[in-house]
């Protein structure tokens, strides 16, 4: 395995967590592929087919809430030939609603990222809800 190409990758997804932690949208989104073909499975169960879908639900979530903070744990990095990597690991989510009420979640992650030109991009997300606490 290539320490320089996880460490690259570890960065991506620290700036990936950081854009989508300030609601920053134009940011959040340079790190998916946004074609489509995308495909992100949210914890609920619902099914976003395009970058587009995704973007629609993502955005009435960032105007809604006062705050929003994802946690990424315990990550597992593989890479293939360089262009592709698989990284599952634990996720947590802390949202915070104009009325100041909270509401967390939690459990098991998977991107699958792809390597377009110099850039890493996540083509694929599935978020799975846990009954255990696995983020402190």
């Amino acid at each position: 395995m290539n320490p320089e190409q996880i460490n690259e990758i570890e960065d991506f997804l620290r700036s990936m967590r950081q854009a989508f932690n300030s609601r920053d949208m134009k940011s959040y989104r340079a790190h998916f592929w946004t074609n489509p073909k995308f495909i992100h499975l949210d914890a609920s169960g619902r099914l976003d087919h395009g970058w587009g879908e995704f973007e629609e639900v993502l955005d009435q979530e960032f105007r809604y809430l006062d705050s929003c903070q994802l946690t990424l744990k315990d990550l597992r990095i593989q890479l293939f030939d360089g262009a592709y990597s698989s990284v599952v690991g634990v996720w947590k989510l802390v949202q915070v609603d104009p009325s100041g009420h909270e509401q967390e979640s939690h459990g098991r992650m998977s991107y699958s990222l792809v390597k377009f030109g110099k850039t890493w991009k996540i083509v694929t997300a599935h978020y799975a809800t846990t009954a255990e606490q696995l983020v402190e």
